[in-house]
């Protein structure tokens, strides 16, 4: 809904259709002639990867509005589960379309809210906003099941919804350490290349951060494996069973969820180009986050 007030902002006409309701799936029955009705406006698809044929069609229009001399920026095609969106889009609109990952909101983005709410709760609106911590609590808790019951299942129909939730619940659990693969299957039961493309799987989803090791030739015996974060902090907390803050104060996670809580603000405020890693030696000499600029300034 962010999207729609930024929208009106601009004062530009714009088109929205929510592609979860079936009331704006009809009116692309006929898409190409639809959406051809409406080239003088903002077209906003939400949820675009439950409607993949509609990236051919975008795909003519937009050749169409350049060759009459339309400017770019007519279509905004927005989705949770980016790996489909991505997939989907990469082949079909190769050069006529530009990425922008949207994080949860992070504490330079809210700053009239105390820095421990958005750490307890997380970045996701309608927690963060939420008039009570249950009530933050149980919409993260509907939040994990939707999306392993119905978001993820689109891609992975053979991974059980339970199996996922455990594993989601280890890297909780394991938050901030070492990748320990072979450790994650045995609890699993599974083998080690099943339990890396559940990884991968969360990885490509936006829900977890593989934080690599930084490395030089520094004559020193470094830590080759990467850390591990679940993302959002609010969801390590609902997946660790803790609903308030006094509970996650006497929980062991306590550091690692509030150095994870950092590490993804650094992250997501650093501008375009900047990349994390960690810094670890066999001796112990530690850094938790280690930026590197384009130009592969420390």
């Amino acid at each position: 809904m962010l999207v729609l007030e930024a929208a009106r902002a601009s004062g530009r006409p714009y088109l929205y259709l929510d592609l979860e309701s079936e009331q704006d799936r009809a009116k692309l029955a006929q898409a190409e002639l639809y959406l051809a009705d409406h080239v003088d406006k903002l077209v906003i698809l939400d949820e675009v990867h439950r409607a993949p044929g509609l990236f051919p069609i975008l795909r003519g229009l937009i050749n169409r509005n350049r060759r009459e001399g339309r400017r770019a920026g007519n279509y905004l095609l927005l989705g949770s589960a980016a790996l489909d969106l991505l997939k989907q889009s990469g082949e079909t609109l190769a050069g006529r379309i530009a990425y922008l990952e949207l994080a949860p909101f992070t504490l330079q983005e809210t700053r009239h809210l105390p820095p421990d709410t958005l750490w307890l709760r997380s970045g996701f609106t309608e927690s963060m906003l939420a008039p009570s911590n249950a009530r933050s609590l149980r919409w993260r808790q509907d939040f994990i099941r939707t999306y392993l019951e119905r978001d993820i299942a689109q891609f992975c129909q053979r991974i059980a919804a339970e199996t996922l939730r455990r594993f989601w619940g280890m890297l909780a659990h394991h938050q901030g350490f070492l990748l320990n693969t072979a450790q994650f299957a045995r609890n699993l039961g599974v083998d080690a290349k099943t339990a890396a493309s559940y990884l991968d799987l969360l990885v490509d989803l936006l829900l977890v951060r593989r934080l690599p090791p930084w490395h030089a030739n520094l004559g020193k015996r470094l830590v080759k494996s990467p850390k591990v974060y679940v993302r959002d902090s609010g969801l390590v907390h609902v997946l660790l069973a803790i609903p308030d803050k006094e509970t996650l104060l006497a929980h062991p996670v306590l550091g690692q969820s509030w150095e994870g809580f950092v590490v993804e603000n650094l992250l997501n405020c650093a501008p375009e180009g900047v990349h994390g890693y960690f810094y670890r030696s066999s001796c112990g000499a530690e850094i938790d986050l280690l930026l590197c600029r384009p130009n592969d300034e420390l």
